[in-house]
Formats: C-alpha cells, sequence, structure tokens
C-alpha cells in the first residue's frame, strides 16, 4: 500500500511507497517545524480508467504495427517468387 505524506503548510503531498519512508519524510518535515501527517493513498479511480484507456491505444498501436509488418513481408515474398519465375 502507498501512503500519502501531507503537509499543507509547504503544499506538499508526496506519495511514498511504505509507511516506514512516509515517516522518515513526516519526521523530517516536524523537526523543521511544521505539521505534517501519513494517510493511506486511496485508488485513483479515473486515474486508473485513464491509465487503462492508454494501455488499450498502445496494446491496438502494436498490433496495427505487427499486422503491417506481416502484409509487407508478404508482398517482398510475393515479388520475389514472381521475380525469380521470370528469370
Amino acid at each position: 500500500m502507498q501512503y500519502l505524506l501531507i503537509a499543507a503548510a509547504l503544499n506538499l503531498n508526496v506519495v511514498y511507497a511504505d509507511l516506514d519512508t512516509c515517516k522518515l519524510g513526516k519526521d523530517e518535515i516536524q523537526k523543521a517545524g511544521h505539521a505534517a501527517m501519513c494517510i493511506p493513498k486511496g485508488v485513483d479511480y479515473k486515474m486508473e480508467a485513464q491509465d487503462k484507456r492508454v494501455d488499450s491505444m498502445i496494446t491496438s498501436f502494436v498490433s496495427l504495427i505487427t499486422e503491417l509488418q506481416k502484409l509487407e513481408n508478404d508482398a517482398v515474398a510475393k515479388t520475389n517468387k514472381l521475380e525469380e519465375k521470370g528469370n
């Protein structure tokens, strides 16, 4: 689970991979005289949906490129066969 370090006075919102790392950051901010806290980071469903759309678009693009390469290879093979028959 990821944790969000919030220090409102500094307009700081940082995401850490674990609670221990977040607490280290919080302690340093508090030593500097600012209030800070660590809270569990929830899932941002809007970003998750956008990531899925981007992944889908990239997957479609890669499939298109693969298909184009196959068509090009088939065309080259056909041309080579025709040239061999002509010689």
